[in-house]
């Protein structure tokens, strides 16, 4: 069989390019760190490195809502706490006022420091989170749950009587908080506990209203209730976010996981990828000195 001059050329021409080729391929996973460029380099690898980063997105959306969750929670917890802390000092004053040595004039000026505790309650019960959503007010988390003017006799709550949920996990979903009205209300009113200090307020105002209630001793039954409503919520919270935490510890677990198997599929061996480069680099200029040299060959050189 005869090789003409221009098949030896362009089979030269062929195999630098191919030597090109492959260079310019393990440059591109060195610069990308990936081992598979295309799926046709892999298609197997392919196949297992779209579900792996498919599981990976969605643990990490999952992850996102834990996140979510657990601040909101922290938020509502700590908001609770505050309320804790204003029923007590309403609970406190109420026994002073209770006493027997008091007189109209200094329960007046008790009434007056529970009318700035019950102020801070209300903000308290209108607090926002960071995005500013309302988090006592259920699914209508952009409207201003509590409304409460005492001298008016107005009480309202104009949030959502359900919370909104998130999914943490495939088969997990938390609630972010617990609405107004379970929270301040007593299942009859859903601002029962403003309406109880706003009464006890105006008892302590008018020292005949105090007088023809005999005190405001059967006040404290009711507090002490709101109270313990709102500490058993504390508690469940507690326990809530407990659960976010363990389950934002799986789900950090399983992305490390997925993260790692799918590098072993995907990813690139650096050291023999760097040696093979080296190689490809070796075999690129051997073909290119080579296809030189086929071009001085002459059949005069031989003839002389």
């Amino acid at each position: 069989m005869r090789i003409s001059t221009s098949q030896m050329f362009q089979n030269g021409i062929d195999v630098i390019q191919r030597r090109q080729q492959e260079l310019a391929k393990t440059q591109n996973q060195l610069s990308t760190g990936r081992r598979i460029l295309r799926p046709s380099d892999d298609p197997s690898g392919s196949v297992q490195t779209l579900k792996f980063e498919s599981s990976i997105e969605r643990t990490e959306q999952y992850q996102r809502n834990a996140t979510l969750a657990e601040q909101r929670l922290r938020l509502t917890e700590s908001t609770l706490g505050g309320v804790t802390d204003g029923l007590q000092r309403i609970r406190e004053l109420t026994v002073r006022a209770n006493n027997g040595t008091e007189t109209d004039e200094t329960r007046r000026y008790i009434a007056a420091e529970m009318r700035q505790v019950l102020a801070g309650l209300v903000d308290l019960a209108n607090a926002r989170d960071a995005n500013g959503e309302y988090i006592f007010s259920g699914y209508a988390s952009d409207a201003r749950p509590f409304d409460v003017d005492i001298d008016a006799g107005n009480y309202a709550y104009s949030g959502a009587d359900m919370s909104r949920e998130v999914d943490i996990s495939p088969v997990r979903r938390v609630n972010l908080g617990n609405p107004g009205g379970e929270v301040f209300g007593d299942g009859a009113s859903d601002t029962a506990l403003f309406e109880k200090i706003g009464e006890l307020i105006l008892t302590l105002e008018d020292p005949a209203a105090f007088q023809a209630a005999g005190g405001v001793g059967d006040k404290l039954t009711e507090l002490d209730q709101s109270l313990g409503r709102i500490l058993d919520i504390q508690a469940t919270l507690g326990a809530r976010l407990n659960g976010v935490e363990t389950q934002e510890n799986l789900n950090a677990e399983q992305i490390l996981q997925l993260e790692t198997t799918l590098s072993q599929i995907r990813d690139l061996d650096y050291a023999e990828a760097i040696s093979r480069f080296s190689l490809q680099q070796v075999s690129l200029q051997a073909a290119q000195q080579t296809y030189v040299q086929v071009q001085r060959l002459s059949l005069f050189d031989y003839l002389r």
